[in-house]
């Protein structure tokens, strides 16, 4: 059935009534996806927003340092192979690239064929021989072999079902794989203080980077169960957070 409701509209513009057949009201049109789990909305928004992405993170003071941190958190090694989700741009792919070397290899998989369109020419510009880029629903995507780590650079707050892509994607990591994510975050003290500005907050975000202030991002990650790692930028709002999936017992 589709979602947005196209071919039920149809049968609401009749001219003339069927006998026996009761005509459609609003109220009989599927639910419309919140706004976060809508592939086409979020596609469409991510690539009419591509060209400014950089505007919004100066906008929202994002700290420089936290992309090269991110990948030192992964802790990737040479040979290894590693997903960034909702890669963007693809300005964390060069440090990753560098990291597995030659034989390691690195996967940005993206819903915006805008963002993309930028990975792909930073990857032409440095000459990147051991990346790949997939345009796809990260709920959709299977790696084609076990992960040694997956990097969400500023996205899983743009997804609105965590509870089910952090377990998709931990189970595609070997034992000892790593998941780092950096990204931002209400901080409960801020939420408290800022509770009359929160419809604002979130009309703003909705309208612009899709950042989910009612998220919890690291609990979302706690629910993977083993411990997770924190560092905390800008009182608390941007963060680092990882964790290790553990290795079977005598590996």
């Amino acid at each position: 059935m589709p979602t947005d409701g196209s071919r039920w509209l149809q049968r609401t513009t009749m001219e003339e009534p069927v006998a026996g057949v009761r005509s459609l009201g609003a109220a009989d049109l599927p639910p419309r996806l919140p706004l976060r789990l809508d592939p086409e909305r979020v596609r469409g928004r991510f690539d009419r927003i591509a060209r400014y992405y950089r505007f919004f993170e100066l906008l929202f003071l994002v700290p420089e340092k936290l992309r090269p941190l991110s990948v030192e958190r992964l802790a990737l090694r040479q040979g290894e192979r590693v997903v960034s989700v909702g890669c963007g741009q693809g300005r964390s792919l060069p440090l990753m690239s560098k990291a597995v070397g030659p034989a390691g290899h690195v996967t940005g998989v993206d819903l915006s064929s805008g963002m993309l369109q930028h990975a792909y020419e930073r990857i032409l510009w440095e000459g990147m021989n051991n990346v790949s880029l997939i345009h796809a629903d990260i709920r959709n995507y299977t790696a084609s072999a076990p992960l040694d780590a997956v990097l969400f650079s500023f996205s899983l707050t743009t997804l609105g079902d965590p509870q089910v892509i952090l377990p998709q994607l931990w189970d595609q990591l070997r034992p000892g794989g790593r998941v780092v994510v950096v990204d931002a975050q209400l901080p409960p003290r801020a939420a408290f203080l800022l509770k009359p500005l929160l419809p604002l907050i979130r009309w703003f975000l909705e309208h612009t980077v899709l950042g989910d202030p009612d998220m919890r991002p690291i609990e979302e990650l706690r629910r993977l169960g083993p411990p997770v790692q924190v560092r905390q930028w800008r009182l608390g709002f941007y963060f680092i957070a990882s964790v290790v999936k553990p290795r079977e017992p005598g590996s």
